[in-house]
């Protein structure tokens, strides 16, 4: 097993691992945030604040299907499979939810919420695990990189 081999199942029990956790993180946010916010405030559309949970949940959601994506197209460079048709697709779906991600995050500085609302649906240690993972997956294609450098070079000297 060489070096990129065993970087990559690494990198993909590295990214199971974090997965678990802000899986877990999610959840813990939100039970805290229940059990200090009265329900009526929640539901109460005037006050902000059940837009700003819904944006927590809704990007909370995106991440959870981020990893999901990353960790097929880690399936699939662990076997070798560079070149399947299917990682162009797992790859474009991850930038989307990127990009959705990323506006979601944005749009939620337009809602008037109170900062102790802010601070309980705080989501920028989940942007920091995404940009772990966004690090990681640019490691892949580092890999897939080089594999396509050797097959192109190989090709040359059959020419």
């Amino acid at each position: 097993m060489n070096n990129a081999d065993r970087r990559s199942k690494g990198n993909y029990w590295f990214i199971l691992v974090t997965m678990i956790l802000n899986s877990a993180l999610l959840v813990l946010n939100l039970v805290i945030f229940f059990k200090k916010v009265p329900i009526n405030t929640v539901l109460d559309m005037k006050n902000g604040v059940f837009y700003y949970l819904l944006s927590f949940v809704l990007q909370s959601l995106l991440i959870i299907i981020f990893f999901i994506i990353v960790l097929r197209f880690f399936k699939v460079i662990n076997k070798k499979d560079y070149f399947n048709p299917n990682n162009y697709n797992k790859i474009f779906f991850s930038s989307m939810l990127i990009i959705i991600y990323a506006t979601l995050n944005s749009m939620k500085e337009f809602i008037g919420v109170d900062v102790s609302y802010k601070e309980l649906l705080n989501t920028a240690p989940f942007t920091t695990i995404l940009l772990l993972n966004i690090g990681l997956m640019m490691l892949n294609f580092l890999s897939i990189y080089n594999e396509s450098e050797a097959i192109k070079e190989e090709h040359d000297l059959t020419i």
